[in-house]
């Protein structure tokens, strides 16, 4: 198992777990999305924390450039990757 499946394994076994809880009758909707909340937030954490450990001057890209703009930002990435 990698260690980013790892770590989301809790989020996975949490979410069957609150659903599971709802079906029996122990947690209402209202539980069941704010624990949902509390582990998107959680799980929003963790993507950002990545993104810090990026190395100073690297550049990330949030989202998916669409069309020619993708072949654009590589060409820009490979020349500066060469200066």
């Amino acid at each position: 198992m990698t260690e980013d499946r790892r770590r989301t394994a809790f989020v996975d076994l949490e979410v069957a777990a609150v659903w599971q809880g709802h079906l029996r009758g122990v947690v209402t909707r209202e539980e069941v999305y704010q624990r949902l909340d509390e582990l998107e937030r959680l799980l929003w954490r963790r993507v950002f924390g990545r993104l810090h450990k990026v190395a100073s001057g690297a550049r990330a890209y949030v989202g998916f450039p669409a069309g020619s703009l993708a072949a654009d930002l590589a060409a820009r990435e490979a020349a500066a990757g060469t200066s």
